[in-house]
């Protein structure tokens, strides 16, 4: 359901510094040390915030599956079932069918705008449905090509693609299903040797999660299967939702109880093992993850996002309507990409709308660090940089210095 949203570099927004101290520029450098010692306090003191987002409806329907590093959204519109893309912000537009087809639905989207999911004579692939990609034709438009099954299989499924154009999903029987690579050099690969079942997710490196109890990762170039087990004493499984570059695994694990209050979300790291993010609760779990490490989470039936090394927030109160409010959907479509995008679906009753919303984090100058706000840590890495610094992202006027014009620009924005 991922969506090499993690594949995407995210803005530099860091005040690095890229010029070097003259000796003219040593005097300029100790008034700014003078007041970085002054701030240090007011620094410490002071905490990060999360970016505030501005929303985007970019489709009525309210199923989204993936977005990729630059903000294109694959979801599915429902009966019919069709596939639909939004690239770039742009309202969705529906994704065409092959000869013979009637219904459709994207399941994930890679950098290069190629999407996969499945192509189905009825109502719904899930009807005797074949997985599908559609590649851009380079002239807005799309070609399709139907993937196939394993010899005897009646239906198949495309979960996931990256970058270098792996796809993984399922084939089917009328009884069973099997794990496959439908890009394997010599067809469709059958996966089920490797013990994995449910193929959900691919990163760059070609290591995919499975998505049954209990998660593994698989590596294609190695067909090595490592079991990621559970948390510890009184656990009893662990499912896989997506996973990172690093080989971070986002997904959620089950405890051992009788009651349902049974899901927490977590993650999972090489070296640390599961790391829990929620109270347990019926329908808790992480759903995705960007490189950043940061993840989108349901718990107890509200969405939130996780930001690595700031904490856990409510996707609702990071919102900032131009009218109304949005109010994120119950079991909301979520995912998340290395720019911090979010995909989100929900409702704003004030202007009677409904859909699958882009949020993109506020931009606002004098904004160093990225969180969204002007503030003091902002001002601490302007001082850091103070004197010459071209190319400095602290020189807010671009005149190639950091000097009295940038610091009154930051402190007009200040917020």
């Amino acid at each position: 359901m991922t969506s090499m949203i993690r594949r995407s570099a995210r803005p530099t927004t860091s005040a690095t510094r890229t010029g070097t101290p003259t000796r003219r520029s040593r005097r300029a450098r100790s008034h700014g040390a003078a007041a970085l010692l002054a701030l240090t306090g007011i620094a410490a003191a002071a905490q990060a915030s999360p970016p505030r987002y501005t929303a985007q409806l970019i489709s009525t329907d309210i199923s989204a599956a993936a977005m990729n590093g630059g903000g294109d959204v694959v979801g599915s519109r429902l009966s019919p079932m069709r596939a639909w893309v939004s690239r770039a912000g742009a309202m969705a537009v529906l994704l065409p069918l092959p000869p013979g087809y009637s219904s459709s639905w994207a399941t994930d989207i890679n950098d290069l705008g190629v999407i996969v999911g499945a192509v189905g004579p009825g109502i719904s692939p899930e009807f005797n449905g074949k997985a599908a990609a559609w590649f851009p034709d380079g002239a807005g438009g799309y070609t399709i090509q139907v993937l196939g099954t394993l010899p005897g299989h009646v239906r198949s499924n495309a979960t996931a693609i990256n970058n270098l154009g792996d796809i993984i999903g399922f084939s089917a029987d009328s009884n069973y299903r099997s794990p496959v690579l439908f890009t394997a050099p010599g067809g469709v690969q059958d996966l089920s040797f490797t013990g994995v079942f449910d193929p959900w997710d691919i990163n760059e490196q070609r290591v995919l999660v499975d998505h049954s109890f209990t998660s593994r990762k698989l590596d294609l170039d190695t067909m090595k299967v490592e079991d990621l087990g559970i948390p510890g004493p009184g656990y009893l499984a662990s499912t896989a939702a997506a996973i990172n570059e690093s080989g971070q695994v986002a997904g959620l694990v089950i405890l051992t109880t009788s009651t349902s209050c049974d899901r927490q979300a977590a993650r999972f790291t090489d070296e640390t093992g599961w790391e829990i993010y929620s109270s347990c609760g019926p329908y808790n779990g992480a759903v995705d993850i960007n490189d950043l490490g940061d993840m989108v989470m349901q718990i107890q039936l509200a969405s939130y996002v996780r930001f690595e090394g700031l904490g856990t927030y409510l996707i609702e109160d990071l919102i900032v309507a131009e009218s109304g409010h949005w109010y994120p959907m119950t079991f909301a479509s979520l995912a998340i990409n290395n720019a911090r995008r979010i995909v989100v679906s929900a409702t704003n009753p004030a202007t009677s709308q409904a859909g699958i919303l882009l949020l993109t984090p506020v931009t606002v100058t004098g904004d160093l660090d990225g969180d969204g706000a002007v503030s003091s840590a902002d001002l601490i890495a302007l001082l850091a940089n103070w004197g010459p610094c071209p190319g400095c992202d602290a020189d807010l006027n671009d005149d190639g210095a950091v000097d009295t014009g940038d610091l009154l620009i930051l402190l007009a924005n200040w917020t």
